[in-house]
Parts: structure tokens; C-alpha cells; sequence
């Protein structure tokens, strides 16, 4: 049982009210599905059990959390300030858990990455052995998507995304910026040839990926005001695929510089398209404060300097520049074949 503040009680009521943690969780998952359906597809509750729930939270507190509407449900004015107390509560708790968990000297200290899918596939997941070199106590916790994290409410220790973050609360840090050009694989080119300039790209195929924090329509529009449908081929939601799709020769697609450092086989093309995203890395104060997850953030800066890895500089560096200075340095692409890079400290 969680003893939550008074501040969130009907008018009238005084003194402390004990609540199952149980109730405010599910509470919180339907305030933000606005659904109770949805609500029962996340958590694996019953609609009866959900809605039940909520019911003996409302006769509790002595008041109506949600306004039932055709479109939805909609948090009533006591319903917001159960909201406000309860995602406090919840912080807390899981800064506690997860404090509790790292006390125990023969557990590795877990610090929970959020990050897009391709930095984090492509390039943080490769570097890991150095991470697990330096710190053989820590657990590194990937979490690879597009979606953006909720580092506020503690979801994870830190967050690396191409949108900056607008929280006041959050220590927000530019560690690099990504330089996106056009590819094509050698037996695509081979078969259909290859854009030359982006005013081409209509005359070819398009592998789009759509998301959270990718900017398609951006990409599409520096290219071509024709409608898209007439040169886009296929769509997909994932950075995985949008790799898979290109190396299978499907057609033409945008992926930053640094490609040769992943792999071989993709032709830099229509060399007149750039477009450039900054890579942002978030933390709360409180996450911060923590000696793993502070040597942790200290690796991803270092992962991300421009100084070891210039296709992260500010300034453009062209694919063709990047083989070569691989090629001066002996170094080989990450995936194919696999291999430790090479790059000094």
C-alpha cells in the first residue's frame, strides 16, 4: 500500500487515504490510453477488472476521476490532480526501486538507454564491448525505438533522439549531428541505374520510412513536389527494414553518411540532397546524480565525438571522404564483414 497526499482527495475529506498502487497504476495507463479497451490491451486486464478498479478508486477519493464522452474518456478535475500526484508518486517509486536493486554488491547496476532504432542499432550496439571493457558493472538496457521516451517519469535513465527535448526539468545535451544523403545498393544501380540529381528521384524507387522523429515529408520535399505516391515504392516503419529493403536492391533511400562504417554494398547518389538532424542526448537531474548512469553518459558523449567520429561534426563530410580515411586507417565496415573499430581515442 502507497499512502498518497490529501492534495488529491474530494473536497472535504482530511487526513491521509492509504491506496492500493495497484488501483493508481491502472488509473494512470487509462488516463493516458483515454480508454479503457486500450487500457485492457496494455496491461492484460479484463474490461470488467479495469473498470472495477476504477470504481472502488472512485468511491475512495469520493469523487469521479473521468468524464465517459462518445469520442473517449476525458480526466475530470479531481482526476488531474490524482494525475499530477500520482506520476510523482510513481518517480519516486521506481527511483527507489531501482536503487534498491543496486545496493545488492553482486547485481551490475542498471541504466536504461532510450534511443532511436537506427543510432542504436547501427551504431551503439556495435560499440558495446567497449562500454562492457571500461564497466564490467553495468548492465546496458537498449531500448531501441522511435517513439520518444519518457524521461521525466523515469521510463529510462537517459535518452539519445533527434528531436530536443522541450522539458525544463531535463539536463538536454547536443552530442552530434547526423548529415542524411541517398543510397542506392550496386545491384539496384546495376539493373535501374541512378538518380543523379535529386530532381531525378521521380523517375526511381523510393524506400520511405515514417515515425515518430523522421522527417519524410522533409526528405521527399527537398527532392520533388510530385506526389509521392508516383515514386515511392515501399514504406516501412523501421530502420532495420529500411537497411534490409535498400541492401535487398529495392530501391533508393536516405540513411546518414556514416553507411560505409556499417556496411558495404550502398552507393552514395544524387550527391545534391543533404539533410542534417541534430542528435540530442536527455537526462533527469535525478538520474544523473547516479555514479553508473553518470559513467555511462560520459561513454556515449565520448561514443558520439565528432573528434574520433568527424561524420558527426557539424560540418559535412562526404561518404566518398569517409572510406577513405577507413581505407588510411585499415579500418573495415562494422557489419560486413563484422569487425572492432578502429578509430583512437
Amino acid at each position: 500500500m502507497t499512502h498518497v497526499s490529501s492534495e488529491i482527495a474530494h473536497p472535504g475529506m482530511h487526513g491521509e487515504m492509504s491506496f492500493n498502487w495497484d488501483d493508481i497504476r491502472i488509473f494512470l495507463k487509462v488516463a493516458e490510453c483515454k480508454s479503457i479497451r486500450a487500457a485492457c490491451i496494455d496491461t492484460g486486464h479484463t474490461h470488467s477488472f479495469v473498470r472495477n478498479r476504477l470504481k472502488e478508486l472512485e468511491n475512495q477519493i469520493g469523487a469521479i476521476l473521468f468524464h465517459r464522452q462518445p469520442t473517449g474518456l476525458t480526466l475530470t478535475e479531481t482526476g488531474e490532480r490524482l494525475t499530477t500526484v500520482a506520476k510523482s508518486v510513481q518517480r519516486q517509486a521506481r527511483a527507489f526501486a531501482a536503487f534498491s536493486n543496486r545496493r545488492q554488491p553482486e547485481l551490475r547496476s542498471v541504466v536504461r538507454v532510450g534511443i532511436t532504432e537506427g543510432l542504436g542499432v547501427f551504431w551503439l550496439t556495435p560499440m558495446f564491448n567497449d562500454l562492457r571493457g571500461k564497466h564490467p558493472d553495468i548492465q546496458f538496457d537498449l531500448r531501441c525505438s522511435m517513439e520518444l521516451p519518457k524521461i521525466s517519469e523515469l521510463d529510462v535513465d537517459l535518452a539519445i533522439q533527434l528531436e530536443k527535448p522541450t522539458d525544463p526539468e531535463l539536463i538536454v545535451r547536443k552530442i552530434g549531428k547526423l548529415h542524411v544523403v541517398l543510397y542506392a545498393s550496386e545491384g539496384y544501380i546495376a539493373k535501374h541505374g541512378a538518380p543523379a540529381s535529386k530532381c531525378d528521384i521521380d523517375k526511381f524507387h523510393l524506400i520511405e520510412i515514417v515515425g515518430p522523429q523522421i522527417r519524410s515529408e522533409e526528405v521527399e520535399e527537398k527532392m520533388t513536389s510530385t506526389d509521392k505516391r508516383r515514386f515511392v515504392s515501399l514504406r516501412v516503419n523501421s530502420s532495420s527494414a529500411q537497411f534490409i529493403a535498400a541492401l535487398s536492391h529495392h530501391g533508393v533511400s536516405a540513411f546518414p553518411t556514416y553507411v560505409p562504417v556499417v556496411s558495404r554494398g550502398l552507393v552514395h547518389v544524387a550527391q545534391d540532397f543533404v539533410l542534417e538532424r541534430d542528435i540530442w542526448l536527455a537526462y533527469h537531474p535525478a538520474s544523473g546524480e547516479l555514479a553508473h548512469v553518470r559513467r555511462t553518459i560520459d561513454w556515449i558523449i565520448s561514443s558520439f565525438d565528432p573528434a574520433r567520429f568527424p561524420w558527426f561534426r557539424d560540418q559535412f563530410i562526404s561518404p566518398a571522404d569517409i572510406e577513405k580515411m577507413m581505407s588510411e586507417q585499415g579500418g573495415k565496415s562494422l557489419f560486413t564483414p563484422a569487425c572492432t573499430l578502429s578509430f583512437a581515442s
